[in-house]
């Protein structure tokens, strides 16, 4: 009995061990056994945020410590250095006044040539596309913008040079110049490179050999507080806009004139700049008369519209030609022109300019001193018109 019972217990031991090596249906006999000290995330997702940009990646995440967290640095990116260009600096150093220092004296429409000597002490090269050009005060008929002739490297100077005419009208005149470079901005010297180089000349009238400097007076019409203002059936004169105006209603009458305020003059030279209306023909006529007498004696002086000129006496009753109408290529002919006329008168000898160039030489002694004006008479236009612009004298001494 015990044998069979032995038996039987071997039998069920066996059993169970045939049973616990074999796998049930389902079961997958390849997977790994999990530990229960497995952080449970996933590799693959793991290995993707490390491609996420650090503000991504420091992001909580449940579950675990941000503290313990390292934030993905990668390579360190190169940021890209710049150096930044220095802009060059204009700026000019005037060396010297190679031609006419300041205060050169010219006479009226007489034309120069002024140099200036520059250093290039800037850092900028002054090539082909800089300038020199005309900013302020009197341009003396001179041409702006004019380039450079050449390359002017820092430290190097150039030679610049502008061609002028002195103003017609005496005085000072003072113009000024700077360079320019290929962006239209102005430069001079000076600390801050604004100074302007200049050209500074006075105009002065000489007749006969004689520097007559500033006049001994002037009168340029801003008012007519220095004349009578002649009226008579067929002259008027006025005043408008800086000049005294003379008008003729009808023509082929006589000479008529007005005079100035001002006391007698003995010998001296006057000067007068007429300009002459929209209308003006053949001897259409203006001018000066000088050593004005009582009760209307003077000698007349009087430019026609048809170039020419003529110097007579008048006693109040008689005419007396010193010179009878003569063409003289120096006055500018026909309406909308202007001259210029001149007359020294000196003991009994007179000369007469026109524009500044000597007409004639004349001698009379029947009128020694007097009072001074203006003249007007038409022989073709009716309503002749005439402007006068200014009038100056210079008193001659002995």
């Amino acid at each position: 009995m015990k044998r069979y019972e032995i038996y039987i217990m071997a039998l069920v031991l066996s059993g169970a061990l045939l049973f616990s090596g074999c796998n049930y249906p389902g079961e997958d006999t390849n997977s790994s056994p999990i530990y229960p000290t497995d952080t449970l995330i996933p590799t693959q997702d793991i290995a993707a945020t490390s491609q996420l940009p650090v503000s991504e990646v420091t992001q909580a995440m449940p579950g675990i410590d941000q503290d313990v967290i390292e934030t993905p640095t990668g390579e360190p990116t190169q940021t890209p250095t710049f150096t930044p260009v220095e802009a060059c600096i204009d700026k000019a150093e005037l060396v010297e006044d190679v031609t006419v220092e300041d205060g050169t004296s010219f006479s009226p429409g007489e034309t120069f040539i002024k140099t200036w000597r520059l250093r290039n002490s800037g850092t900028c090269i002054w090539n082909e596309q800089y300038n020199y050009v005309f900013t302020g005060g009197n341009q003396l008929n001179g041409a702006s913008p004019i380039a450079l002739s050449e390359v002017v490297p820092p430290g190097e100077t150039i030679d610049i040079s502008v061609s002028f005419t002195a103003p017609e009208g005496k005085g000072d005149y003072r113009g000024e110049w700077q360079l320019q470079n290929g962006s239209g901005v102005n430069f001079g010297f000076g600390e801050k490179a604004q100074k302007p180089f200049d050209v500074e000349i006075s105009v002065i009238v000489t007749i006969s050999g004689i520097e007559l400097g500033a006049p001994t007076w002037d009168d340029t019409f801003k008012n007519t507080n220095n004349w009578y203002l002649l009226e008579t059936y067929n002259t008027v004169f006025s005043h408008k806009k800086g000049h005294l105006i003379m008008k003729v209603l009808s023509s082929g009458k006589k000479d008529e004139w007005g005079l100035a305020t001002h006391p007698e003059l003995d010998d001296f030279y006057m000067e007068a700049t007429f300009k002459i209306g929209d209308h003006c023909e053949g001897r259409d006529r203006y001018g000066l008369v000088i050593r004005v007498s009582p009760p209307n004696s003077a000698y007349v002086i009087s430019f026609a519209c048809d170039g020419s000129f003529r110097f007579y006496r008048w006693d109040g009753s008689n005419y007396y030609a010193l010179q009878e109408w003569k063409e003289d290529s120096h006055i500018i002919t026909g309406p909308g022109q202007t001259n210029r006329m001149g007359i020294l008168a000196v003991g009994d000898s007179f000369e007469l300019y026109a524009n500044g160039e000597l007409l004639g030489e004349y001698e009379d002694d029947m009128f020694d001193f007097g009072r001074f004006g203006l003249m007007v008479g038409s022989a073709e236009t009716s309503k002749l018109v005439v402007y006068v612009e200014d009038i100056a004298y210079w008193v001659i001494d002995d």
